[in-house]
């Protein structure tokens, strides 16, 4: 009796180690490139609005630190798109590096930066420019107003105006 429950046991056994597939991991979720709605007026040497971001490509990501930023960290989000309908591709980046949580950032807490896609054409908030951004409870969304610096002429070259938000 035990020799018989002793070879089912190893048939049992080398069915459960033979080469079966094995079933696969369920993949972390992917978020759909393209999808975070933004309403950025840009007035000056870039006129227009831009509605949302583009597709990643090569080292042109968006991204955003959301949520997961504690106090003291930094905090920033950075996203490329176009400005009405025409093809140049614009970067826009937000940062924060003393994170004191939700709310109202003003003029040197947080730096903005507008530049082109090879970053041949960049703007930037300097000392002196006026900058106005809010950060909402997610962490992921909040208005701007700010004034930029163009990063060749320094002089005051562009300003962005609305909403903006990284939210997957």
């Amino acid at each position: 009796m035990l020799r018989a429950a002793g070879i089912v046991a190893l048939i049992v056994l080398a069915a459960c180690n033979s080469n079966s597939p094995k079933p696969a991991h369920s993949p972390s979720p992917i978020v759909a490139q393209g999808n975070w709605t933004e309403n950025i007026t840009f007035s000056g040497e870039i006129t227009g609005h831009m509605a949302g971001i583009v597709p990643d490509v090569g080292e042109q990501k968006s991204q955003c630190t959301g949520g997961r930023t504690h106090n003291g960290d930094t905090w920033a989000d950075s996203f490329y798109g176009t400005v009405d309908s025409g093809s140049d591709v614009w970067g826009v980046v937000f940062q924060i590096v003393n994170f004191r949580g939700p709310g109202t950032y003003l003029d040197s807490s947080v730096t903005v930066e507008v530049h082109s896609a090879d970053t041949t054409k960049v703007w930037q908030s300097r000392s002196g420019d006026k900058v106005t951004f809010t950060l909402d409870r997610s962490q992921q969304a909040g208005t701007i107003h700010a004034t930029l610096t163009n990063a060749t002429t320094g002089k005051d070259g562009l300003t962005l105006t609305g909403q903006w938000n990284c939210k997957q």
